[in-house]
């Protein structure tokens, strides 16, 4: 799937394109992520990072608990518990990831159609993620939204930035 994000000064427009595009609302969810940063300093979070994802209201078909390794050979484990995912970085990736930041997101998810969008409030800055499974999908949505700036790289390195971390 393909993804572009834009931070906003507020979600409200956002919110009428989606009713006037007869939306389907799938759901509210809140998202708290662990980032964990290389510990070889040559690779800097854009190219290498990893990430205990608790989710304490979750809308998607998985479990509350996800780790997943940004990289070349990519990683995405599901448990149960932030134990379990906390036990498994520590048995796994401890000698080469250290935490660095946190934050928490609240986020609603839409369809339009095939394609999906996340209206997302990142410890009070509104952002918006589109998503689709086709560039054109992507352009179409970019349009709909009147967006022209998106983000580059890896969205936790700008909210980051965004959040002086």
């Amino acid at each position: 799937m393909l993804e572009a994000r834009t931070f906003v000064d507020t979600l409200d427009s956002a919110k009428e394109i989606l009713e006037k595009e007869n939306a389907i609302f799938r759901g509210h969810y809140v998202i708290h992520d662990y980032i964990f940063a290389s510990k070889d300093k040559s690779l800097p979070l854009e190219k290498l990072f990893l990430r205990l994802r608790l989710i304490p209201i979750n809308i998607w078909n998985e479990k509350n608990v996800v780790v997943a390794k940004n990289s070349i050979v990519p990683v995405r484990k599901e448990f149960d518990t932030e134990e379990e995912g906390r036990a498994f970085i520590e048995e796994n990736y401890s000698e080469t990831f250290e935490f660095v930041y946190d934050f928490e997101r609240e986020g609603w998810q839409y369809d339009i159609g095939s394609d999906q969008v996340d209206l997302e409030d990142i410890e009070g800055h509104p952002s918006i993620e589109l998503k689709s499974d086709t560039v054109d999908g992507l352009q179409k949505l970019l349009n709909t939204f009147n967006i022209k700036n998106t983000i580059k790289g890896p969205s936790v390195v700008q909210i980051r930035k965004i959040l002086n971390l």
